[in-house]
């Protein structure tokens, strides 16, 4: 297996070369194009359910949202403002979470971006993503996709890493802590890398309907597994109508996207978690379609997941930024009518506001973990970043 890995990756970085002088639009336009092919891979939607743990609706429901952010456009904007004319890297070394499906295609694109070949190292629970977007790409752009080398090993695999990661002039990294601060001991200065994070929203008491189902949808899009997903949401105002809207419209979308089936292990800690809620105070409002946790306490607490959301009530909106501990929230989610101080945000280690609806949608150029996502790949990182989308 490393022999030919090693191989792979000798005939992607000679690629890489004869492609130094091709137009951004040309490598832009790939992109989108084998992104939309991907969506529509059959072997993908009929086997990604059973290796994702999502059901069938589910997958249908959220690849096109991860094609969607490979737009051409907005991929030569980012070019644009973020990538620099020399200093890039020969080779990227992606490895990727596969606790939300699809993250391969924004790590693909943004080495493409930076004209770097790329091993992109999948997850066990998404080793499908990075081959069909490889196959589509193929399908289009047979030289650009000649530097992309998909691969998979167990993590931790000593044999395979000591042999792949040193060849890389970057190693980015998406995981638990524990992942990261492994790699980080070996890889130092040459890894970007995205530790355990978590998001929530803010609405007002009297937000509309149809917002309250748009952040519903940010709940249950990915069963809550990635750092986008909300774990609770904070009200300006009386939480009970809220609340009550809120698991209304969770028990809409399980109709059409139910939830997939637990393990025991997973309902029995789902069930501790919610007999820990009560015993501290909070209401407990389960449905078919998820729980909604009414905490009294001003918090935050990363749910137990299943579709379950706390919700916390708020006088003011500037308290938002003292429930959380630096460095740990992606994501806030902001309804209509709510007013964030997005600087003090930003210091808190916040690296994206977006209207609910859209959490768990981002566009390429979402500056993950602050770090703005193709100018990292040249080393060209000042202050921390904060993307503020309306």
């Amino acid at each position: 297996m490393i022999t030919t890995l090693e191989a792979s990756i000798d005939a992607a970085v000679a690629a890489r070369a004869r492609l130094r002088d091709r137009p951004i639009r040309a490598t832009a336009t790939a992109l989108a194009d084998a992104a939309r092919r991907w969506r529509d891979d059959p072997e993908l939607v009929a086997r990604l359910p059973e290796i994702a743990r999502l059901t069938a609706p589910m997958v249908r429901a959220t690849l096109p949202l991860v094609a969607e952010a490979l737009d051409a456009d907005a991929l030569c904007e980012l070019h644009a403002r973020e990538a620099r004319s020399s200093g890039g890297p020969r080779l990227v070394v992606a490895i990727v979470a596969s606790n939300v499906p699809g993250l391969a295609l924004p790590a693909i694109a943004q080495a493409c971006l930076a004209r770097a070949a790329i091993v992109i190292k999948s997850g066990r629970a998404d080793t499908l993503s990075a081959p069909a977007f490889h196959r589509a790409l193929a399908a289009v752009d047979p030289d650009l996709a000649a530097t992309i080398v998909p691969a998979y090993w167990p993590g931790g695999d000593a044999e395979v890493e000591s042999r792949v990661l040193p060849r890389a002039d970057v190693v980015v990294a998406m995981g638990s802590d524990v992942t990261v601060e492994t790699l980080r001991r070996w890889h130092g200065a040459r890894l970007l890398a995205d530790g355990t994070r978590s998001s929530f929203a803010v609405v007002r008491a009297d937000a509309e309907d149809e917002e309250i189902h748009a952040l519903a949808w940010d709940v249950v899009r990915y069963e809550q597994r990635g750092c986008l997903s909300p774990q609770a949401t904070f009200v300006l105002g009386d939480t009970d109508a809220v609340s009550t809207r809120l698991g209304t419209a969770l028990d809409a979308i399980a109709r059409d996207v139910p939830a997939p089936t637990s393990s025991l292990e997973e309902r029995a800690a789902h069930r501790l978690a919610l007999e820990a809620a009560r015993f501290e105070g909070a209401t407990v409002r389960e449905s078919s379609g998820g729980t909604v946790l009414v905490d009294p306490q001003i918090r935050y607490v990363d749910g137990p997941g299943r579709r379950t959301v706390r919700v916390h009530g708020l006088d003011d909106a500037r308290a938002v930024a003292t429930v959380f501990a630096p460095a740990t929230i992606e994501c806030v989610g902001i309804g209509h009518g709510v007013e964030l101080d997005v600087d003090t945000l930003r210091r808190r280690g916040v690296a994206r506001l977006c209207p609910v609806g859209r959490m768990q949608r981002p566009r390429i150029d979402w500056p993950r973990g602050q770090r703005p996502p193709l100018a990292s790949l040249f080393h060209d990182e000042d202050e921390p970043h904060i993307q503020v989308e309306s």
